[in-house]
C-alpha cells in the first residue's frame, strides 16, 4: 500500500458518507450511490475500493449467509483527513463494528438514505449517531462543514462538545419544507423496547433537543402502535405536540409529509398522515 492513497473527488463524497455511519452493506450502498445501475455494479465498486491495489475499505463478513460490511481503512480517513472531507478526532483508531447492534445500524441507514432522496425535505443536514458518540455535535459539524471549526482545537477539547450523557440518539437532522428549516432528532426501535428504555429515550430527548421534533420509527406498524401508547403516558401533553411515530416501511416507501403520525392525535383504523412539519 502506498503511503498516500489516490481518490477521486466522487469517491471522497461516497467513502465520507460510509464513514459518517461506520459502516455500509452492498444493497445499502447501491441504493444510497447507483440506485440508477444495477446491483451488481455496486458490488463491483465495493470490490474495486477494497482491493489491495486501491486500500480504500476493509471488508468484514461475520459469516456466509450474512451481509459484507465495509468501513474505511486507516489510510482512507488519513487522506480524508487530509482533505477537510472528514472530521475525526483521531487518524489513529480503527472502526470496530458491534455485532449486537448492525440490524438496528443498517435499520437507521435505511431511514438515511430515503430522507436524504425523499423529495418533500431540501438541503438536509444529517449528524449520525456513530458521529454524535465521537464528539461531533451538530453545531461542531456545521461550522467544520462551513469552514470555519478550528479542528486543531476540537480536538485538544474534543469531550467538551460531546453530550456528557452516555446515551446518543440514533440521527439528527434539519431539512427544509415548504421553504422553512427545521430540526428533527430520530429514534430507531428495530425491537420492541421495555418500559425502562423508553423513559430514559423521552427523558433525554426532551432535555437534549427540546425545540426538535422527535421522530420515532419502529420496525412495524404493531410495534409502531405499542410505541404510540407508551409514549402518550410518559410525555407531558404540551410536549406531544413535537412528537410522530411511523415505523419502517412507510418511512422508506412515502413522502415525508406522509410518513409521521403525530402523537396529539389517535390512531383510526387505517394509517394515518400526517405532516410533522404542520
Amino acid at each position: 500500500m502506498t503511503p498516500y492513497l489516490k481518490m477521486t473527488d466522487e469517491e471522497a463524497r461516497c467513502l465520507a458518507w460510509i464513514h459518517s455511519n461506520k459502516f455500509t452493506v452492498p444493497e445499502l450502498f447501491w441504493k444510497k450511490f447507483y440506485p440508477d445501475k444495477s446491483f451488481q455494479y455496486a458490488c463491483r465498486v465495493l470490490k474495486n475500493y477494497s482491493s489491495p491495489d486501491r486500500g480504500l475499505l476493509h471488508v468484514q463478513k461475520p459469516h456466509r449467509f450474512l451481509n459484507s460490511y465495509y468501513f474505511l481503512t486507516a489510510g482512507a480517513i488519513r487522506v480524508l483527513d487530509g482533505m477537510n472531507r472528514i472530521l475525526v478526532r483521531s487518524t489513529r483508531y480503527p472502526v470496530k463494528i458491534n455485532p449486537y447492534e448492525r440490524e438496528h445500524d443498517e435499520m437507521v441507514q435505511q431511514v438515511r438514505i430515503a430522507f436524504e432522496a425523499n423529495g418533500d425535505l431540501k438541503e438536509v443536514f444529517w449528524v449520525s449517531d456513530f458521529e454524535m458518540r465521537c464528539g461531533i455535535t451538530p453545531s461542531a459539524k456545521a461550522q467544520f462543514l462551513e469552514g470555519s471549526l478550528d479542528k486543531a482545537n476540537w480536538r485538544s477539547h474534543w469531550s467538551q462538545w460531546r453530550d456528557k450523557s452516555r446515551r446518543t440518539p440514533d440521527g439528527f437532522f434539519e431539512a427544509e419544507i415548504t421553504g422553512k428549516k427545521y430540526g428533527f432528532v430520530l429514534e430507531i426501535e428495530n425491537v420492541p423496547n421495555p418500559e425502562w428504555k423508553i423513559q430514559i429515550m423521552v427523558g433525554y430527548l426532551e432535555n437534549s433537543f427540546p425545540d426538535d421534533f422527535k421522530l420515532v420509527v419502529s420496525a412495524s406498524r404493531p410495534n409502531a402502535i405499542r410505541m404510540y401508547k407508551a409514549l402518550q403516558l410518559k410525555i407531558r401533553r404540551e410536549e406531544q405536540s413535537k412528537w410522530f411515530i411511523s415505523y419502517l416501511e412507510r418511512a422508506t416507501t412515502l413522502p415525508f409529509k406522509k410518513v409521521f403520525h403525530s402523537l396529539t392525535r389517535p390512531i383510526p383504523a387505517s394509517q394515518p398522515q400526517q405532516d410533522p412539519a404542520a
